[in-house]
């Protein structure tokens, strides 16, 4: 059975190549390509979706990771964002047309963001239930399917509620450019719940955790295909989830399980003590993360004023994402919907705790702050302020320049 999923387009001028070649990134005394090229952190001031049409030129297939905080079409025109869609002042802003004008400029910019991911490179989207289906659809529809990883939601301690219900999270959906070069996700878990000390170890309570493929599943040509034998002198021949070096210190510790004495005739697995961290396949349900209310004081500190940018994200969930996805501390992180900035916070501590060398480029289009207490006039200006201090002034800065 066919599917079809379809809204009315509302047209912008970056559709428009001549349009696109005759706008540029202004940095100085320096091309734009070479700024963003060399520079660790990058800050562009500008509409996202001209933006990222330029970058595609020169930047296709280089970012690894993306994490997007779009607006959630709420209907609210108060809001720092537009959002409030369409934006034709003639529409009466009835939900079919508000969802098709959130389509219509939602489906541009993640066409050109396919575009400048790797191949092995995946995408966070943040939302809110106003648009949770739509995205899905449409991520299926410009991402494909078959590339869905999870929606990822985080419990964030602020309860949206009315007269049925009170919801408590918000979703994270993330995808894949190619799910098939996409590494598998992995977190970390301080064991606690150990009870057991069948063997009498010294070290205390432990449960076992699988090491090995089935004899089924292993492949032969695999570099952690090898034997080993147990105190009975029984042969296991399989393909490990440890290189041979590590079964080495395991079984030199004592950390593997053969099963009672003395036949240990039992699949050899690894003992796992208390507080020991194992890794664990990541959860899609994500707690203790901080919530809306210690993101906003935290981003309020940073820019030495007030509630100028509403319900900023918290550091440690976007950190949390970028931990899971088990890719090298080396890559290049995207967010084209940069808000207050917390996507460059969350890369620069990443570097800090692991040595790394991640890249961060933010966009953000010069939204007004609508209050008239903010020194900031716009967006751009606020989410700026919080990456220089981050980064102690070590970020190119860029803006777009239209014709």
């Amino acid at each position: 059975m066919s599917f079809s999923f379809d809204w009315t387009d509302f047209p912008e001028e970056a559709d428009n190549d001549d349009f696109v070649k005759n706008c540029f990134l202004e940095c100085g005394d320096f091309s734009w390509k070479d700024s963003i090229e060399h520079s660790q952190y990058s800050f562009i001031s500008g509409d996202n979706y001209p933006v990222l049409r330029l970058l595609e030129n020169h930047f296709s297939s280089k970012i690894d990771f993306m994490y997007i905080d779009p607006p959630y079409n709420t209907g609210k025109k108060t809001f720092t964002y537009n959002d409030a869609f369409p934006l034709n002042k003639k529409s009466d802003c009835t939900p079919p047309d508000r969802h098709s004008a959130w389509l219509s400029f939602m489906s541009r910019r993640l066409a050109s963001a396919k575009k400048l991911l790797s191949d092995s490179g995946c995408i966070f989207l943040a939302i809110g239930q106003e648009e949770l289906y739509h995205l899905k659809l449409l991520c299926d529809k410009i991402l494909g399917e078959e590339n869905f990883v999870n929606d990822f939601m985080w419990l964030h301690g602020k309860g949206k509620k009315d007269s049925f219900s009170r919801t408590l999270q918000e979703s994270t959906l993330c995808y894949a450019k190619n799910k098939k070069k996409l590494s598998a996700f992995r977190d970390f878990e301080e064991t606690s719940w150990a009870k057991e000390n069948p063997d009498g170890d010294l070290r205390g309570a432990w449960f076992s955790g699988s090491i090995s493929f089935s004899e089924k599943r292993s492949n032969p040509l695999h570099p952690n295909y090898f034997e080993i034998v147990s105190p009975s002198g029984k042969k296991w021949k399989r393909q490990w989830l440890v290189k041979k070096e590590e079964m080495q210190r395991l079984l030199q510790e004592d950390r593997i399980f053969w099963g009672k004495a003395p036949d240990f005739a039992n699949v050899p697995r690894k003992k796992i003590f208390n507080g020991e961290r194992t890794e664990i396949i990541p959860k899609n349900i994500i707690d203790e993360k901080g919530g809306t209310r210690s993101a906003q004081r935290h981003l309020d500190f940073l820019v030495g004023e007030k509630s100028s940018f509403d319900n900023p994200k918290p550091v440690a969930l976007v950190q949390h994402f970028l931990s899971i996805v088990n890719m090298k501390n080396d890559i290049t992180v995207m967010d084209f919907f940069a808000g207050s900035g917390t996507t460059m916070e969350a890369v620069f501590n990443a570097n800090l705790l692991d040595g790394g060398k991640r890249k961060c480029i933010l966009i953000q289009k010069p939204e007004a702050i609508k209050s008239e207490k903010s020194r900031f006039s716009d967006i751009s200006e606020l989410c700026l302020e919080r990456v220089r201090k981050i980064t102690k002034n070590n970020v190119s800065e860029l803006k777009l320049v239209v014709p």
